[in-house]
């Protein structure tokens, strides 16, 4: 009778585990479907945010250049 017991209770826990695995695996899925989604997103805002700090970086050096700055020793990005 023991046995009988063991075997259905641990067909029950198998059952459950089994169950439990498949409703963590969707959500796992659905929860990497959206980081992947939000991810994009960002992405692309941080392109155009780029593409946005190149374009005023380009107008402030035409601006220096037309006012007759020169750049100061020690600065990265300097030419001399």
């Amino acid at each position: 009778m023991d046995v009988i017991g063991s075997v259905v209770v641990s067909g029950i826990v198998v059952t459950v585990g089994f169950l439990l695995a498949r409703i963590t695996s969707a959500r796992s899925e659905e929860l990497k479907e959206r980081i992947d989604r939000l991810e994009d997103r960002v992405d692309k805002r941080m392109d155009a945010f780029q593409a946005s700090v190149d374009g005023m970086r380009s107008d402030l050096t035409a601006v220096a250049l037309a006012v007759g700055a020169r750049p100061r020793g020690g600065q990265a990005g300097s030419r001399r």
